[in-house]
């Protein structure tokens, strides 16, 4: 029998005895030899399938995808783990593992307990476990936040995974120190802002140096004004301001799925002289002040319900987002129309010349490109047909590519090794080791950066199936939802964001699009159906009043 073990440690666990990564593995290796178990991994250069520091709580975790992906090939017939929380430490996601491990005809055990899938009594078992499992991860939780806290209070920076503008993290003293580049930026921008200009006149003379923000980007007027706000500048760090509720969902429920909100004041802590300040307390007050006195005093409601391609559209000419705007078409009776226009246009820096676009014009190229997809595989009311399409043969294409990049790779490595030991037994001289070292190191770059092509392709391919799977709920919810013009709208967005990753508009024209799969295939297929029929001079079919197309589109309108 081939067996999958798999390992995991959190920071948390990394303090407890035997909870290590190499405890675990050892352990679990002797057991697979005791019983004449083939153990298998699909990581290059391992034996084991290892999450280092990743919590239980979390499924976003590596090389747990990673264990998925194999598992769906049928490349082992048993998963083994050192402890059963080491797999997940919530109920909810500890049932659904179990229950597609099933559906998968792929076993589970626990190597230090007596749990497994085999039977009825195991099931139940490892179900109050979880329980178990859970409890311990809720009080983990109530533990960690007073430790956040209590760090705070000492200096100490608690944020999100960068460090503000101007300074660096370091982990040694677990606080944040000035970065000299970024301060002197940081500076300017506050004595540019005093001396009167404003936020867009500070972008332009940054894009005109061509100094891009930290992550490569140009600098932009919310990123200015979150730094001209921040009381971080001053040597104090504010904490807790926002949160997570977890109660409370989005409207559309993607990414998180829950609302960012703000917390009672009484909740924020605030703590002063904790690292090095880049301003004064004076610059601060005189800035906020001026923002202050800039701030428009009028409420702006924007209703954004009758623009279903917005988050989409992107312009071809400078990459920036298409946004909705109502434009008066006729001022006596004072009519308006909804356009879509580029974000860049009005920016002086910004030289973007494409034009805007009516938000009928557009939306009729985009269902131009949604009936292509229908007429050929009735996406939308044979949602079976297109799961099939997204079967395991696809994603095995890529598995074995995989597979292949993968052993490629590992010969690369091992041929460094060689080479570099002829070095070292001064065997070759160093003019020919630099050369051919040199070789393999592009061959390895360009082997890894293959890899991670194909493991992209096969996360696509994999999420295709959880697309369709959204679009089948998505459908229900469409039938039974009130027919008001809200409640319809953001069901149309939220189709357009099921169907299309992107739409870039030149010339009021699209020009180039991506669909997420299936809809990617089906379209290619739908375009050769196109050109055939063209050929044949066969008249197209009329669209139906049962499509689903044919609804929405009318009923929306």
């Amino acid at each position: 029998m081939r067996v999958a073990l798999y390992t995991r440690v959190s920071t948390e666990d990394q303090a407890r005895e035997g909870y290590s990564l190499e405890v675990q593995r050892n352990f679990l290796l002797q057991y697979a030899k005791n019983f004449g178990w083939e153990v298998f991994c699909s990581i290059p250069n391992r034996d084991v399938y290892m999450d280092d520091g990743f919590s239980g709580g979390n499924m976003d975790r590596p090389a747990l995808q990673r264990l998925f992906l194999d598992a769906r090939n049928k490349q082992f017939d048993l998963i083994l783990v050192y402890k059963q929380d080491r797999l997940s430490r919530r109920l909810k996601d500890l049932l659904g593992m179990l229950e597609e491990f099933e559906n998968l005809g792929v076993g589970y055990k626990s190597a230090t307990e007596p749990f497994d899938t085999t039977s009825s009594a195991g099931k139940m078992a490892i179900q109050m476990l979880g329980s178990c499992a859970e409890f311990e991860r809720n009080r983990l939780v109530e533990r960690v936040f007073p430790g956040m806290v209590v760090g705070v209070k000492k200096g100490r920076w608690q944020g999100a995974r960068y460090a503000p503008y101007g300074y660096r993290y370091n982990k040694e003293t677990k606080k944040l120190e000035v970065h000299a580049e970024e301060a002197k930026i940081v500076k300017d921008i506050f004595a540019m802002y005093l001396s009167g200009k404003s936020t867009p006149q500070i972008c332009a003379h940054y894009y005109a140096l061509g100094v891009p923000s930290r992550m490569g980007g140009r600098f932009y007027n919310k990123f200015l004004s979150t730094i001209l706000r921040s009381k971080v500048y001053l040597g104090s760090l504010v904490w807790n301001r926002r949160r997570y509720n977890t109660k409370e969902k989005t409207k559309n429920g993607f990414g998180k799925g829950y609302k960012y909100v703000n917390n009672a004041p009484t909740q924020v802590i605030e703590v002063q002289n904790t690292h090095e300040p880049i301003i004064t307390q004076k610059e601060y007050d005189e800035v906020q002040v001026l923002l202050s006195r800039n701030r428009t005093n009028a409420v702006v409601k924007f209703r954004n319900s009758i623009y279903h391609l917005s988050g989409i559209l992107k312009c071809n000419e400078c990459g920036g987002n298409y946004r909705g705007v109502m434009v008066i078409s006729n001022r006596r009776i004072g009519k308006k129309r909804a356009w879509y226009r580029c974000s860049s246009v009005g920016i002086k820096h910004i030289n973007c010349n494409n034009k805007s676009v009516t938000a009928d014009e557009i939306e009729k190229q985009a269902w131009d490109i949604i009936d292509v997809i229908r007429k050929n595989v009735h996406v939308l009311e044979g949602l079976t047909d297109a799961i099939k399409l997204n079967a395991s043969e696809p994603e095995k294409v890529y598995v074995d590519q995989l597979t292949e990049k993968e052993d490629l790779l590992k010969k690369n490595i091992d041929k460094q090794k060689g080479l570099y030991e002829l070095f070292s037994e001064d065997k070759i001289n160093l003019e020919l080791y630099k050369d051919k070292a040199d070789a393999l190191r592009q061959e390895e770059k360009r082997l890894k950066q293959d890899i991670r092509d194909v493991q992209i392709k096969i996360i696509d391919r994999r999420n295709s199936m959880n697309i369709v799977r959204a679009v089948q709920d998505f459908l229900l919810r469409l039938r039974a939802e009130p027919a008001d013009d809200e409640g319809r709208s953001f069901l149309m967005k939220t189709f357009m964001r099921i169907i299309f990753k992107e739409i870039k508009i030149q010339d009021r024209e699209i020009v180039k699009f991506e669909l997420n799969e299936p809809w990617k295939m089906c379209y290619e297929e739908g375009t050769k159906w196109m050109q055939m029929r063209e050929i044949e001079k066969t008249p197209t079919e009329t669209e139906s009043e049962n499509s689903v197309c044919f609804w929405l589109r009318t009923d929306v309108k």
